[in-house]
């Protein structure tokens, strides 16, 4: 069958060709793509996508075509793209379409054309639920928003007071694509449950993720890892729960003064320079008032943006993943460190039951409890046997859930669904 892919980010093939920097995200997809392409049942796999560009590219390796389409604000719709997208299918000619991720105007744009072609929607988080406002700010007060305002959040017109806004527009899209989409695949509980509120239909298909080759060949050691060390995937906004973080340093910073929490990202509370803090946002800046408050300076350490052997490499030394968010669907980070046979904190929140059993996987506390995640944490550094348990059983039950075969079969699974139905 020929099946064309609408992704969200350039692939490292077309990236070269463009000489554009490789993304490290979205590595499921690669770890998809690279178990998919060569199947017997794939006569031809076409992967497209949106850049900052002025006209329509195309590259083929083998039996592989990329499609870049241009645009000028990924966030805003183009009209000009279902033109584009009725040119792509015509020429491709796909008996099966997979979007993977709802929110972007661009795969709207495609659903708008009436392609006549069966389509199929990977949900990866849902930004309509995000987008809550409640949900978004993550237990940071209005009188503490206010204070962190800063000149660049005035210039741009984004004030963590209405960031969650962005959200909603994306909702806008992705409640069209999960309505217009023939199949919805999904990993959890959660997210079944809000397709099903989003659409009022029952076309929803489970379909785990693989995730990125080097987490499914390493193994954490204790004997090999640095003692009260965490390691946190992301710090940018606040969903992603790093102000409870820093809370819950202070409660237990003083029992182990040596604590470190390795955090992946951009350093966002770095202002040496003018420049620095003319760029720090709002959220930057209630970060920065905390770690001063509590005098955490010495004790967090942003790491910048990992590839896929770096992160693995700070997973594989580190004491603790712990995962704070407000909400997630199934966070691929939280999966890597189950694969690696971390032990694992995580805020119980979303779809994240259904990828732990808590006290025998790792362990989950309410968002928002820092003295739950302090206690948490300190078990786990406090004793080793049970840390090695955690992190034994969280391994078995994700190599379950990330099974390469078992997804790449379930997938073409789907794909032969979607031909079915449309003959």
């Amino acid at each position: 069958m020929r099946v064309l892919w609408i992704v969200n980010t350039i692939f490292n093939y077309p990236a070269k060709k463009m000489k554009l920097k490789p993304t490290v995200f979205g590595g499921w997809l690669n770890s998809l793509f690279n178990n998919l392409k060569n199947r017997k049942e794939i006569e031809k796999l076409a992967i497209a996508t949106v850049y900052n560009g002025r006209e329509l590219k195309k590259f083929e390796d083998g039996n592989v075509v990329y499609y870049l389409l241009p645009v000028n604000n990924i966030n805003k719709y183009d009209k000009k793209l279902e033109t584009m997208w009725y040119k792509v299918t015509k020429e491709f000619f796909p008996d099966v379409v997979h979007i993977h991720g709802t929110e972007y105007p661009h795969v709207s744009a495609f659903l708008n054309c009436n392609l006549n072609v069966k389509t199929c929607t990977s949900i990866q988080g849902l930004v309509s639920i995000y987008g809550v406002k409640d949900t978004y700010n993550a237990g940071i007060n209005a009188k503490d928003m206010l204070k962190s305002i800063t000149i660049r959040d005035i210039l741009k017109k984004d004030l963590l007071f209405f960031q969650y806004r962005n959200f909603i527009k994306k909702g806008f899209f992705e409640k069209s694509t999960l309505q217009k989409t023939n199949i919805i695949i999904g990993r959890t509980s959660w997210d079944k449950a809000y397709a099903y509120k989003i659409t009022k239909e029952n076309k929803y298909e489970l379909c785990n993720e693989s995730l990125r080759e080097v987490f499914y060949t390493n193994n954490w050691d204790i004997n090999n890892i640095n003692r009260h060390t965490i390691f946190v995937s992301q710090a940018t906004y606040p969903i992603k729960g790093f102000h409870k973080v820093i809370e819950m340093l202070n409660i237990i910073k003083d029992e182990y003064p040596d604590i470190l929490i390795y955090v992946a990202g951009p350093n966002i509370i770095k202002n040496d320079s003018i420049k620095e803090k003319l760029k720090m946002n709002g959220y930057s800046k209630y970060i920065n008032k905390l770690v001063k408050k509590y005098k955490l300076q010495n004790n967090i350490k942003f790491v910048g943006l990992l590839n896929e052997q770096d992160m693995c490499n700070y997973l594989l030394k580190s004491h603790v993943f712990l995962q704070a968010s407000s909400i997630e669907n199934s966070p691929n980070s939280l999966g890597e460190a189950m694969l690696l046979g971390m032990p694992v904190v995580a805020s119980y929140v979303g779809g994240t039951a259904d990828m732990l059993l808590d006290k025998q996987e790792g362990l989950l506390y309410p968002f928002g409890d820092c003295a739950m995640m302090a206690k948490y944490i300190k078990d786990i550094f406090n004793d080793d046997k049970y840390a090695l348990k955690l992190g034994k059983n969280a391994q078995m039950h994700a190599r379950i859930t990330h099974n390469i075969i078992t997804n790449v079969n379930k997938t073409i699974e789907i794909y032969n669904k979607l031909q079915k139905e449309e003959e």
